[in-house]
């Protein structure tokens, strides 16, 4: 039996007593009460029935008869998935002023099984084989966002990206346009890190450590007003 608290990409970036805090912010409950339920139709999903108020028209499906909302998908067991801290304003205010959470997007191809993009392809051509490739991506109502990444031994970085299109409507970009956007700014980050000398060999970024190549972008996570974090898995494992 698998358990969202330990066996989910969310718990293993940000640990489980972090993945508990943030589900709990998401989702307004007490983290104990949240209850998971699989699909047949969608295998390493794990579905919730009530989501926060505030995602009840975003887009699910239907399992048991029912309405079900995409809240995290079981880790693949090839790689390490990237420990990161939840990002955070450092203004206080900021820190504790309540903001309705949009619910994880998860980078999951049509077979509905295959999870995650390599970052040096997705970042070099738009990944038509996502589910609902061309719909929105699900990201609220704003035209940027902030990609926040904290790599273990490295200091918090962040990159700006547009989420809206420069037509007259100026509409929400799709999912493939929002996941090669994505994978960009993740390929800068690995650029821009590989000058720089990290505190974890472990966790080393560069030629002789850790290299895009190695990176897949599983989902990203909405951490707080206008920012995002993106879930990270390696193609090997870091011990």
């Amino acid at each position: 039996m698998v358990d969202l608290h330990v066996d989910g990409n969310i718990a293993r970036m940000f640990g489980p007593r972090d993945a508990e805090k943030y589900f709990a912010r998401l989702l307004q409950i007490n983290p104990s009460s949240i209850q998971t339920t699989g699909n047949p139709h969608w295998p390493f999903a794990f579905f919730i029935f009530h989501p926060p108020a505030s995602q009840t028209q975003v887009h699910h499906t239907i399992v048991q008869g029912r309405p079900a909302w995409l809240l995290d998908y079981v880790i693949r067991h090839d790689g390490t998935v990237v420990q990161q801290r939840i990002w955070a304003p450092q203004n206080e205010a900021l820190r504790h002023a309540h903001v309705s959470l949009n619910l994880p997007i998860f980078f999951v191809h049509n077979d509905r099984v295959t999870r995650g993009l390599p970052i040096v392809s997705a970042a070099a051509r738009e990944p038509t084989t996502l589910l609902d490739s061309g719909k929105p991506a699900q990201v609220g109502d704003c035209s940027t966002t902030f990609i926040r990444i904290n790599w273990p031994g490295y200091g918090e970085w962040s990159s700006q990206i547009m989420t809206r299109d420069q037509t007259p409507a100026h509409n929400t970009i799709t999912a493939e346009k929002f996941a090669k956007r994505v994978a960009s700014a993740v390929c800068r980050f690995m650029d821009e890190q590989s000058r720089v000398h990290g505190g974890d060999p472990r966790w080393r970024i560069g030629p002789s450590g850790i290299t895009k190549d190695h990176v897949i972008l599983i989902g990203i996570v909405h951490v707080s007003q206008g920012s995002w974090q993106p879930i990270l898995q390696l193609n090997r494992y870091v011990i």
